[in-house]
C-alpha cells in the first residue's frame, strides 16, 4: 500500500481498541491509563533505539491523540461487545531509523504492554476474539515489513472505520475542512 497518495507516510501511527475489562476495569478505563503508559513506552523505545547521541537529535515525540469512539465488531462470527477505539500519531524530527529490527522491538514493547493490562496470548487462526486491549501498529514512516509477526503498513486499516474516522479527525486539526450546504445537493 502506497502511504504517500494519503500524505500519512510520516510518522508513526497506533491504532488501540478495547472492548472487555482490563486488570484495571472498563474498556474506557483502560484506554484512559494505557495513554499516559503508551507515550512512556514510545518514548523509551525512541530514546533506546536512536542512534544519535547529539541531544539536540533526541527523539522527543509530539502525540497527536483522537477522541475515544464506540464501534460495532469488525468481522467477528461471535456476539461480542462494542469496541471503544482511539489512535494516536507519533510525530518527532529524530525517529529511529525505520528498521524491521525497531519495528519488531516496537511490537515486542506494545505486546507487553497489552499483557499488562490483562490481555491473554490467542492462538495461532484465532483472529477478532474480544480484547481488554488491542495495540496495532499501522504504519512507521515508510518501513515496510512482511512477515508473520509484523505487516507494516497494516494490510487493512483503509477498510475499517474504527481507524478511518479517528484518523480523519487528527488529520482534519492540520488543514481548515468546511462542509458545504447547498439544498441542490443530495447526500444519497
Amino acid at each position: 500500500m502506497e502511504l504517500s497518495n494519503l500524505n500519512i507516510n510520516n510518522g508513526l501511527c497506533i491504532s488501540l481498541g478495547a472492548n472487555i475489562d482490563s486488570k484495571f476495569g472498563s474498556p474506557i478505563e483502560t484506554l484512559l491509563l494505557c495513554k499516559p503508559k503508551l507515550e512512556k513506552t514510545l518514548k523509551d523505545w525512541g530514546d533506546q533505539s536512536n542512534t544519535k547521541k547529539d541531544e539536540s537529535k533526541k527523539f522527543n515525540p509530539y502525540f497527536l491523540w483522537s477522541s475515544i469512539y464506540e464501534t460495532s465488531p469488525h468481522g467477528v462470527e461471535n456476539e461480542q461487545p462494542n469496541y471503544l477505539n482511539t489512535l494516536v500519531i507519533v510525530k518527532s524530527n529524530y525517529f529511529p531509523k525505520p528498521s524491521k529490527i525497531n519495528a519488531n522491538l516496537l511490537l515486542k514493547k506494545l505486546k507487553n504492554l497489552e499483557f499488562f493490562f490483562g490481555r491473554e496470548k490467542t492462538s495461532k487462526g484465532m483472529n477478532w476474539l474480544s480484547r481488554c486491549l488491542d495495540l496495532d501498529i499501522l504504519w512507521w514512516e515508510d518501513c515496510q515489513i512482511f512477515d508473520e509477526k509484523l505487516t507494516l503498513p497494516h494490510p487493512r486499516f483503509m477498510n475499517r472505520n474504527f481507524v478511518i474516522t479517528p484518523l480523519c479527525e487528527i488529520l482534519s486539526r492540520s488543514q481548515e475542512i468546511k462542509k458545504i450546504h447547498d439544498p441542490r445537493w443530495s447526500n444519497t
